[in-house]
């Protein structure tokens, strides 16, 4: 056994333990590189627009307020193959070129009214991509929202341990 060798990585270990949390607390969200999403601006703000005409604001907040776009698109950067951040990516250029044929304007530009209508057209349609990819912006919507803090704690009672624990009560026996 060689005990000059365990006891130098002994050493090393504790001396790492020891600098682990002033590391750890050097971290920032302005210190860490910037995260690669996958869409650029444009495509984004139509994607922020189509989960707006999903869950608009009403007297409760809506998708787009509670930062459900940002969550849509770590998904597609993080949990989604090339594949499908590419049918994305052609399905929001599509549905921007369906309003500008339907409507004379982009789908940016179109009142709330015209955009929930042709997104129910695009979810009744035939072709599987558009459809495929509303499918999915839709769920994934349904899911950011679902999981927010606001909807959690407003409407859902959402206790982070659950159950009550009293610890003063009489044993019978």
């Amino acid at each position: 056994m060689q005990r000059r060798k365990s006891i130098k990585n002994m050493a090393l270990l504790a001396g790492g333990l020891i600098a682990l949390p002033t590391w750890a607390k050097a971290w920032s969200l302005e210190t860490l590189p910037p995260m690669a999403l996958p869409l650029p601006t444009l495509e984004g703000n139509t994607l922020a627009l189509i989960i707006e005409a999903i869950i608009p604001e009403s007297d409760t907040k809506g998708a787009k307020s509670l930062g459900v776009p940002a969550f849509i698109n770590t998904m597609l950067a993080d949990c989604y193959d090339k594949k499908v951040v590419e049918n994305v990516e052609k399905s929001l250029t599509r549905v921007d070129n369906i309003a500008q044929s339907k409507f004379q304007q982009g789908f940016t530009a179109l009142p709330l009214a015209q955009k929930q209508a042709l997104l129910l057209e695009i979810e009744k349609g035939e072709d599987k991509d558009l459809k495929d990819f509303y499918s999915l912006i839709k769920n994934l919507t349904i899911q950011g929202y679902t999981t927010s803090e606001y909807v959690l704690t407003t409407f859902l009672k959402y206790e982070m341990v659950p159950g009550h624990y009293h610890g003063c009560v009489p044993v019978k026996s």
